[in-house]
């Protein structure tokens, strides 16, 4: 083999080891135990999580009205902010939680709290939102309290469940976090459904 023809075969071996070399970029890992992990340990994890951010889209029907908006959800342990950004007819509006304390900011900069709060987000919406149920309800669990299970008869995974009137439907899961967490979840009772698309979860 001349010269030439050895440095290119040379070449050509040290580009194939670096080519070998290269591994796809790691998953962004999250607080769970695995999408993959047993149900009853991602649901005691899932119970516990008190930081998380989604962003979505989702779509109200109440009262024979309908409209859809862009959801971002973010739960930090001190409370949740959300901000639900479309034509609603109405436009965007931010929402606070702390516990019982209960903030709003419509689009037009006004500031509403208490109880005028809460009715604004009723007739925004059609209905009395399940806000101190949503931290757990988005992540596809119920809150804890009573409520009845729909669950996958061999690994227990929740497909659903009905609380506090409403009934919670996970149609599809995707791995998230390091859980099974929703991509697709409709909530609904007489009157009022709401249907949830996530494009993204973040820590």
């Amino acid at each position: 083999m001349s010269g030439t023809a050895l440095r290119v075969a040379l070449v050509a071996a040290v580009l194939a080891v670096l080519a070998g070399c290269r591994t796809a970029p790691a998953p962004v890992m999250g607080p769970g135990p695995g999408a993959d992990a047993p149900w009853p340990l991602q649901r005691e994890q899932l119970e516990r999580l008190d930081r998380y951010t989604l962003n979505g889209r989702v779509a109200v029907a109440a009262s024979g009205q309908g409209f859809s908006a862009n959801l971002r959800y973010q739960q930090q342990p001190s409370g949740a902010e959300m901000a639900l950004d479309g034509p609603m007819g109405l436009g965007g509006m931010r929402l606070a939680l702390a516990g019982e304390e209960l903030q709003v900011t419509t689009s037009s900069g006004e500031s509403l709290d208490g109880g005028a709060a809460r009715e604004e987000i009723e007739r925004r919406l059609g209905f009395e939102m399940p806000l101190a149920e949503l931290r757990w309800w988005l992540l596809g669990i119920p809150a804890p309290g009573e409520a009845a299970l729909e669950q996958d008869g061999v690994t227990g995974e929740i497909r659903g469940f009905s609380q506090h009137g409403w009934q919670v439907n996970i149609e599809t899961r995707a791995p998230a976090l390091g859980f099974a967490l929703p991509r697709r979840l409709v909530a609904q009772r007489e009157g009022a459904r709401l249907k949830l698309a996530v494009d993204h979860w973040q820590p």
